[in-house]
């Protein structure tokens, strides 16, 4: 079991009613403590997880249960996928002198991700990049949340968006699309 660090993004308002009802949720279902810290008011907040788990979507679907029973409404999740030049260099644990090579091309063997907006970049893209060109030192729990956290806000704003998007009789439709593409891939694997 693994240990992933992540928050989830919540709509306002949040009252002291849904952070005892989430105390009482996490306590039922994990049992052996509070692995949450809710910082939230009027509009919205971040519940900051720490949560054990076999896998990261475990641990994400999981709290994002939770957070839903509890009466929040989950808007994202935040792995700290945009990062500046000085963060990648601290989790790679590299010098911002290296993280800066690797950019220009100076170093490395090129390619390294482009800006997703001006001086910040995705560290899904990032730490795939390190991995595979076996640069830096990566923690991969945070390779992990940073990657499926793209998924997962996909996911929370296809879910936001149904209503306006999918017409109430093709959501069954949906469902079928959505099972078989999950089957064909998991035959894949």
């Amino acid at each position: 079991m693994n240990v992933y660090w992540f928050d989830l993004e919540i709509a306002g308002p949040v009252t002291d009613e849904h952070v005892d009802r989430l105390a009482e949720v996490i306590i039922a279902n994990a049992g052996d403590g509070i692995d949450a810290t809710v910082q939230a008011d009027d509009r919205g907040g971040v519940v900051m997880f720490s949560r054990e788990a076999d896998d990261v979507a475990g641990a994400i679907m999981s709290a994002i249960t939770d957070v839903r029973e509890a009466g929040m409404t989950v808007t994202g999740v935040d792995g700290g996928d945009l990062v500046a030049v000085e963060t990648i260099a601290t989790r790679a644990k590299v010098t911002i002198h290296a993280v800066r090579h690797w950019i220009g091309g100076v170093r490395g063997p090129g390619g390294f991700p482009e800006p997703v907006r001006q001086r910040l970049f995705s560290w899904a893209q990032v730490s795939d990049w390190l991995v595979r060109n076996r640069l830096g030192d990566v923690d991969h729990t945070a390779v992990e949340v940073a990657r499926a956290s793209v998924f997962f806000n996909a996911l929370l704003t296809a879910d936001r968006m149904m209503d306006d998007v999918i017409p109430k009789h093709r959501r069954a439709d949906l469902a079928r699309v959505s099972t078989k593409l999950a089957r064909q891939k998991a035959a894949c694997s």
